[in-house]
């Protein structure tokens, strides 16, 4: 799979969180329990970061921003801070 996260040199990161954001209280997506935290061991473990539900199989799939708010990795950090960072809608 393409990497859709870091296009035209940019890393892509949503503004706020989606309405179903897997991050909000409540399951809104139904995911079996414990997913979500598998999905964040998985990224965390390769410095990754988990793309937007919203946005998967686009051209751009921006970073969750509940997983950026709550588990920002060195490399997304990093990114930011040396300006290689697009805020998306």
């Amino acid at each position: 799979m393409a990497n859709r996260i870091y296009v035209n040199g940019k890393i892509h990161i949503r503004r706020s969180m989606c309405p179903t954001c897997i991050f909000r209280p409540g399951n809104l997506m139904h995911l079996n329990d414990g997913r979500v935290e598998q999905m964040v061991a998985d990224s965390l473990a390769v410095d990754g970061a988990i793309p937007c539900h919203h946005h998967l199989g686009e051209d751009v799939e921006p970073v969750c921003r509940g997983f950026y708010d709550k588990h920002s990795t060195p490399p997304l950090q990093i990114a930011e801070r040396l300006g290689f960072v697009k805020w998306t809608t």
